[in-house]
């Protein structure tokens, strides 16, 4: 059996996950990532059936095509890219989406942009599902 890959593209405005914030009355995360999270696993809710969760092992490639302010402070996207994979991964692991975990990625790799004109921004996916020979060849 050879690697299996998909690829997808979600049109949401990419969030980076947010620290919990603790306070007397309870734990929550920001307005933000709350929407975000919600919005992403109600796109990613409709593709269960057809990407179920297993126990192989993956590879994911994401790129972050972030919506260009008029005039940027920067010249690139100012998120931690580390807290956008994290905020996919979690959306992805709550949806049982492929991965039963997360500990099944061992190949991940990403990057972050504005949009270039004329594109809409999202989130690119590219996840490729190992066999059990390919697995073996990249652990040892």
């Amino acid at each position: 059996m050879t690697s299996k890959t998909t690829e997808l593209f979600l049109e949401i405005k990419p969030q980076a996950a947010s620290r919990v914030r603790v306070t007397r009355f309870g734990s929550y995360h920001t307005k933000n990532y709350t929407e975000f999270r919600e919005q992403c696993w109600f796109m990613l809710n409709k593709l269960k059936a057809k990407y179920p969760a297993n126990d192989s092992c993956y590879g994911i490639k994401l790129e972050f095509i972030m919506k260009k302010p008029q005039k940027p402070a920067n010249k690139y996207p100012i998120m931690d890219l580390d807290n956008l994979e994290k905020a996919i991964l979690d959306a992805l692991i709550h949806c049982q989406l492929f991965m039963i975990d997360d500990v099944q990625v061992i190949k991940l790799s990403s990057t972050k942009r504005y949009q270039r004109s004329g594109e809409p921004f999202g989130i690119r996916l590219k996840v490729t599902e190992y066999s059990e020979e390919e697995m073996l060849q990249m652990l040892t």
